[in-house]
């Protein structure tokens, strides 16, 4: 062997040396890191990257956080950049094939976790499900004519308050919103539930919003429900149209209350307004004050008369059953 073939076996070998120690050291690292960190990693590379590669555009002072696929469309939360500490601007916009934006709407939400999402129908409640293959579901059809549409959940950071949902429906060209849904408690979707509750092709939106009142803590709220249909091209308030479901929902809070365990102040409360929304007032203010006695105790560490929460139940109680559909 001459010297050229010597040379070339030795820088061979410390080539070989070099690549094994840098796999051992790879192996190393991650041996030391949990899956959720790897996958973060990921998707923070794959966000900083997603322009660059023409998913979505860049927008000239922000980042990417978040991208959406939605077939022929995608979609993508931006934050401003550089993002203050505590709460930064953010902006969710939904792009045509072209990267033409259709739709986008502005926001305050917090700097590190933002609030907007997109609704999931393949995951729970509305969120992902890590655990299930195939990916997220983020469009469905809703209204029943063969367009897709998206429920976009956007949350104000307030106490208890509170989330809207808009629906969007994603033509051929265009992404046009069908209605949108106030008021939910929480996060997205929390107080969101999507059902078919008639045998049309369409899917009915149920809002659960709490109604809180002098009787106790937002824990203690009656859970009032609205059905949202879909009608005359938009999704609007229709609960007054669907007297069968809420009577079932009376008769399932009646016979959670036959049993002990489940008696509660929120149980009662909530009972009251199921009456109320079958267009029994009467019998809800009936029921509330014949089982009220049971909460004396709790009324009275909260310094709030029997008189005090009966009144104001009552107030709720007339509210809900001279209010009217809301569009």
């Amino acid at each position: 062997m001459n010297n050229r073939n010597k040379g070339e076996g030795v820088i061979s070998a410390a080539l070989t040396v070099l690549v094994v120690l840098f796999v051992l050291g790879i192996q190393r690292r991650w041996n030391g890191s949990t899956f959720e960190n790897m996958a973060s990693s990921a998707e923070a590379f794959v966000l900083k990257t997603t322009g660059l590669r023409g998913q979505v555009p860049q927008l000239p002072g922000y980042e990417i956080v978040r991208t959406y696929g939605l077939g022929q469309f995608h979609a993508a939360l931006y934050r401003a950049s550089p993002a203050p500490l505590v709460f930064a601007a953010y902006r969710f916009v939904i792009y045509d094939s072209r990267d033409q934006p259709l739709f986008k709407i502005d926001s305050v939400e917090a700097s590190l976790n933002p609030w907007t999402r997109l609704y999931d129908f393949a995951g729970d409640h509305g969120l992902p499900n890590p655990r299930r293959r195939g990916g997220p579901v983020y469009s469905r059809d809703l209204a029943g004519n063969g367009s897709r549409s998206i429920l976009l959940g956007q949350y104000s950071g307030g106490d208890h308050c509170c989330t809207t949902v808009t629906v969007i429906e994603l033509g051929e060209d265009s992404a046009k919103v069908l209605g949108t849904i106030g008021g939910l408690d929480g996060l997205p979707f929390e107080g969101l539930e999507i059902r078919r509750l008639t045998r049309q092709r369409s899917w009915d939106l149920i809002a659960h919003r709490p109604y809180r009142t002098v009787c106790g803590l937002h824990a203690d709220a009656a859970d009032v429900l609205a059905v949202y249909s879909f009608s005359d091209g938009k999704f609007g308030d229709q609960t007054s149209h669907f007297q069968t479901f809420l009577s079932e929902v009376l008769e399932r809070d009646l016979a959670k209350w036959k049993q002990e365990k489940n008696r509660s102040l929120h149980l009662l409360q909530t009972l009251a307004t199921d009456y109320s929304q079958i267009g029994q007032p009467a019998m809800g203010d009936q029921f509330f004050q014949q089982n009220l006695p049971l909460f004396f105790l709790q009324l009275q560490s909260k310094g709030v008369t029997p008189q005090a929460c009966i009144q104001d139940v009552a107030n709720l109680i007339s509210s809900l059953s001279s209010a009217s559909p809301k569009g």
